[in-house]
């Protein structure tokens, strides 16, 4: 199996981890707000093109238990980190160049998402999403821009549990191929950085842990307060939540036994910068197959 990026516009705490146990069922979420799965398990609605494309904005609704609809843009260009210092520096560009949005300065405009999708080959040529990029806004952030429309408690992991219930709840209700793998662990890794979490993307999002045997579906995370007092954060950076979450395709795949996730090690963990400068972006030796 081949990973590559195939410009299309069709168009996630330190070590926490929620595990869901799926024996032939749903797994049972407990979310509040409606998200990936709001549109019925139907094969259609979960794996279809339109679904690709509105996979951040039902990612917006899990991050921020909101009831809020975002516009959610389409990218099929990753784009490269700018050099914001010395001025005037160059900036970045493509997906990773662009903003959630509104921000402070900018509340005028309309909730926005941002998406990118990393596409893997299978040996048959047929190409399939992997990796859900997704720039969104904060919970924090929507609750000051729209007053009581927002509320804290979840985060990547939410999102990939999410997708984990409704591809479940798809063969089941499609009398598809079974369940080769029953137990997933749904793993939240935190990044304090743009540069760590943009660093080798779209990351891997699922794997097969060499500690525990188990699948774990990772949500790589970031979230950025919006008054985070950090002058070095611009105002459009600011009450950020993004996530690289598993696309409900792939998870299907690997949960029938398709295809076989990596075996690695868990991904490395990122301290808090809450003395010096923050830590350089450290590798995982992992890959999507």
């Amino acid at each position: 199996m081949n990973y590559r990026f195939i410009g299309k516009t069709c168009g996630l705490s330190a070590g926490s981890a929620l595990m869901a146990l799926i024996a032939g069922g749903v797994a049972a979420i407990g979310l509040s707000a409606p998200g990936l799965s709001e549109a019925g398990n139907a094969r259609g609605h979960l794996y279809s093109t339109a679904a690709v494309n509105r996979f951040c904005k039902g990612a917006q609704r899990i991050i921020a238990s909101t009831e809020l609809e975002a516009t959610n843009v389409i990218w099929d260009d990753l784009g490269v980190a700018g050099i914001p210092f010395p001025p005037p520096g160059t900036p970045s560009t493509g997906f990773i160049g662009s903003d959630a949005l509104p921000y402070d300065g900018a509340e005028e405009l309309p909730l926005t998402t941002q998406q990118f999708v990393g596409y893997g080959l299978d040996d048959k040529g047929k190409d399939y999403p992997q990796t859900v990029m997704c720039k969104m806004k904060s919970w924090d952030a929507l609750d000051y821009y729209y007053p009581g429309a927002a509320s804290a408690g979840a985060d990547c992991a939410n999102v990939n549990a999410d997708t984990g219930a409704a591809v479940i709840a798809s063969l089941t209700n499609d009398n598809q191929e079974p369940q080769v793998i029953t137990e997933i662990v749904y793993d939240n890794w935190v990044t304090f950085t743009g540069q760590q979490w943009t660093d080798s993307s779209p990351a891997p999002s699922a794997y097969i842990s060499n500690a525990d045997g188990k699948l774990h579906v990772v949500g790589k995370q970031l979230y950025v307060e919006r008054t985070n007092p950090s002058p070095f954060v611009p105002a459009n950076k600011k009450g950020v939540d993004y996530c690289q979450v598993v696309a409900p395709e792939y998870l299907r795949e690997v949960i029938v036994g398709n295809i076989q996730a990596p075996t690695c090690d868990a991904p490395p963990v990122y301290n808090p910068p809450i003395f010096g400068p923050p830590e350089a972006p450290k590798p995982w030796a992992c890959a999507n197959p």
